[in-house]
């Protein structure tokens, strides 16, 4: 269990690290809403229909995209269209109502807000760790008949500028059991994404897991994908991506493996709904050998989000790991899943 430890500390040590550093923007943004109502705040982030807004009688609330007729802004803003063509100034009062009025460096341009899926605000100055978004979750379950203890930890962060988004993913699944080996299940993720003109983009990535159900004490791997969203909209996202990776294997009971090298094929589909808010995302990643695509390896995971209270939600998410070729003199499974509920906190 002192993997786990180490790993449920390691999360909850950044996340102290990332609530210390509070950003300090004034508030003199204007929003208003299909109603008549005016309220000055700050624009935090637009991303699937939802506006972040922060003000200072209500704190920071999100506002139906739809709901919203005008906006004014000072900030520094990249606004991104549905066809992937990105804006980059400040907002100003548009003639028409459901549209807004860019003032870049060199025109004004009136968009429908329709045609907007995301707002991000730009700040050059604004240290790293003062725009984070994500999430974290808590799940335990614990079966008195049979004394089998599940506990799961997820984390997810990340920070959207200009030109690049960089995250970190961390995941524990742990399943302890009295009569038999405490198993583990476990994974960091550090990515980094820097968008191109028409939706496309690189990835560059660097991974660690383990699974001791397939006998995996330890994996390590780093490589780089190119890949395109093929379509965003502010309820859906799709993206597709291929690429190569490095990655060096230990199974249980074996020397380390020589370094391999693997394609990678990614597939994430994400869906949004704001009233109330949920959220289903799907993601699978296949892994063949390049010298033997016969022996590959492939992960799968669905995940469901439900808000029930501000900024914190239920989730359901299902795991599904395979690997065509596992050691068989250590008992090791080709399949491993897992089905997991767990209560988070978006930020």
């Amino acid at each position: 269990m002192s993997h786990t430890h180490n790993l449920l500390r390691a999360g909850l040590v950044l996340l102290a690290v990332f609530y210390s550093f509070p950003g300090h923007a004034a508030k003199t943004d204007v929003v208003t809403l299909i109603n008549g109502n005016a309220i000055t705040g700050e624009i935090k982030v637009l991303d699937f229909g939802a506006l972040r807004y922060s003000t200072d009688s209500m704190g920071t609330v999100s506002i139906d995209w739809e709901d919203i007729v005008g906006i004014t802004s000072d900030q520094n803003l990249q606004i991104e269209l549905t066809n992937g063509t990105k804006y980059f100034g400040k907002l100003r009062t548009s003639d028409d109502e459901f549209s807004i009025r860019v003032r870049t460096a060199s025109a004004e341009v009136d968009l429908r807000t329709q045609q907007v899926v995301r707002i991000t605000p730009i700040d050059e100055q604004e240290k790293f760790w003062q725009n984070l978004d994500g999430s974290f979750s808590l799940g335990l379950q614990t079966q008195k008949s049979s004394e089998v203890t599940t506990s799961n930890f997820n984390l997810d962060v990340y920070r959207r500028a200009r030109t690049y988004l960089v995250g970190l993913k961390m995941n524990s699944a742990i399943t302890d059991q009295p009569s038999e080996e405490t198993k583990a299940q476990q994974s960091v993720e550090v990515n980094y994404q820097r968008f191109r003109g028409n939706r496309w983009f690189t990835d560059w990535f660097t991974r660690w897991e383990k699974n001791d159900e397939q006998g995996i004490s330890g994996r390590n791997s780093a490589g780089g994908a190119f890949g395109r969203y093929v379509l965003q909209t502010n309820r859906n996202l799709l993206s597709i991506s291929m690429g190569v990776q490095a990655a060096r294997t230990s199974f249980r009971g074996e020397e380390e493996s020589g370094t391999e090298a693997e394609g990678r094929f990614e597939v994430r589909y994400l869906r949004r709904r704001l009233v109330p808010e949920v959220s289903m995302t799907f993601t699978t990643k296949i892994y063949p050998l390049l010298n033997d695509f016969s022996q590959y390896r492939a992960e799968t995971d669905l995940s469901f989000k439900r808000e029930f209270f501000d900024d914190l939600f239920l989730d359901l998410t299902i795991g599904h790991s395979y690997l065509s070729n596992p050691p068989e003199d250590i008992g090791a499974s080709k399949v491993d899943y897992n089905i997991t509920t767990s209560l988070g906190y978006s930020f």
